[in-house]
């Protein structure tokens, strides 16, 4: 139904005058009606289960928030988001915004989010968690994606580079497949004292990013993959550094997916190779996931 839905509405696109009004009001049809048949239980795998939630650490340090396009759990003591999650399709890949830059400070977070100074001269890129790209369908989650909840310290070499390929690749499944749910983040497996911060709001700076996929194949079967990439240059192919959603889990202490049925958990998220990587071959260098290529020096300070 709901690949048949999609082709209807891309058809009723070529019908319409497609000045800039038009497509909002195409588009807007599309959410609306990708809504209404979305099962519930696509938006319970949005959201992943995280420490709060798992060992009863203090809620106070785990802020969950939704936005239009995206939710997230923003830790206060790192001042990061450890989880970005949402749900790509076909329709919310048609650009209706235009990128504005504006990073504001997010108002909801209660303890205050990064501050734009923060990021002052410091060396880092202000790196997306969910990408502005993935929120062009909207004027309102376009700017969200622009606040500084939504937003983490990262090499530029690394956040112009090998992630921002990492993110067209998520788009590019997006673009054949009926939705694809999206969750991805730091990997803060270290207490905070333990990294390096920025600013006087004292912002971590992650060592690693992690992404993680879930969608259905053609036949109806669940499918995922994961990635954890370290934050830094990278001369090598972003399947490199793919690894099963349940390695992901391990390092960050966070349950994705837990809406599916346990079995169905368990094998899905023990997968490397599956829709996410049939057409990719991976190339073996494997061995130098962790290291680091980055030469040029960036001014940090250690907690």
């Amino acid at each position: 139904m709901f690949a048949q839905l999609t082709h209807t509405l891309l058809e009723l696109k070529y019908l319409l005058c497609m000045n800039f009004k038009h497509k909002i009001i195409l588009v807007s049809l599309h959410i609306l009606l990708v809504a209404s048949v979305f099962p519930q239980e696509i938006s319970e795998l949005e959201i992943p289960l995280c420490p709060v939630s798992i060992c009863g650490e203090n809620p106070g340090d785990h802020e969950v928030h939704k936005y239009s396009g995206f939710s997230l759990c923003f830790r206060n003591s790192y001042k990061d988001a450890e989880w970005v999650s949402y749900t790509l399709t076909q329709e919310k890949l048609i650009k209706n915004a235009r990128r504005t830059n504006k990073f504001t400070e997010d108002k909801n977070i209660s303890t205050g989010s990064a501050k734009l100074s923060d990021y002052k001269a410091n060396g880092y890129d202000r790196g997306h968690l969910a990408p502005a790209a993935d929120m062009a369908w909207s004027g309102q989650s376009e700017n969200e994606s622009f606040l500084m909840s939504n937003i983490t310290p990262q090499a530029p070499q690394f956040n112009r580079g090998i992630w921002k390929e990492l993110e067209a690749q998520v788009r590019k499944y997006a673009k054949s497949l009926d939705f694809l749910i999206v969750a991805t983040g730091p990997v803060l497996e270290k207490q905070p004292e333990e990294y390096s911060f920025i600013g006087q709001s004292k912002v971590r700076v992650p060592e690693y990013f992690y992404k993680v996929l879930l969608a259905k194949d053609k036949a109806g079967n669940w499918q995922s993959i994961g990635f954890i990439i370290p934050n830094e240059k990278s001369g090598h192919d972003i399947f490199s550094y793919k690894v099963c959603v349940n390695e992901v889990e391990e390092r960050c202490g966070i349950d994705f997916f837990s809406a599916l049925n346990d079995s169905i958990e368990e094998e899905v998220e023990s997968q490397t190779e599956n829709i996410f990587t049939q057409d990719y071959p991976v190339k073996p260098d494997n061995d130098n996931k962790d290291k680091g290529n980055n030469n040029d020096k960036i001014a940090i300070f250690r907690g």
